[in-house]
């Protein structure tokens, strides 16, 4: 199964990457690297023996994102590209908001043109 992992280069995505890796499964990731380091693709190579696809890719960039799913035929997406620093969110609400949202909903509009139901 091709799986999409936005935020895939972060903490928790990575470690999801991993094991879907594990699982049998070909993971997609999509990072825009504020968060992130370019090097951790080494690592999940050096764990799993398998460099998965990557595009340095902010998520609320719909046409971005229609590039990546011609590209490949997404089964399902795992979407952890997010703001999520709680003192931050809390100075600029605004920021988090638009950038949490706008990109679960240009992600969400991309899966329903490519028919991906899995999120």
């Amino acid at each position: 199964m091709n799986v999409l992992v936005t935020g895939g280069l972060g903490y928790i995505g990575s470690h999801t990457v991993v094991e879907l890796i594990k699982a049998g499964h070909e993971p997609i990731i999509v990072d825009d690297l504020s968060n992130a380091k370019r090097n951790v693709l080494d690592r999940i190579q050096m764990i799993t023996d398998i460099r998965p696809t990557f595009y340095e890719l902010d998520c609320k960039n719909v046409e971005g994102l229609r590039k990546v799913f011609f590209n490949h035929e997404i089964d399902a997406v795992i979407h952890f590209a997010a703001y999520k620093a709680v003192g931050e969110s809390v100075q600029k609400p605004l920021q988090y908001y638009r950038n949490n949202l706008d990109s679960t909903f240009s992600l969400l509009e991309v899966m329903e043109e490519y028919n991906c139901k899995k999120f």
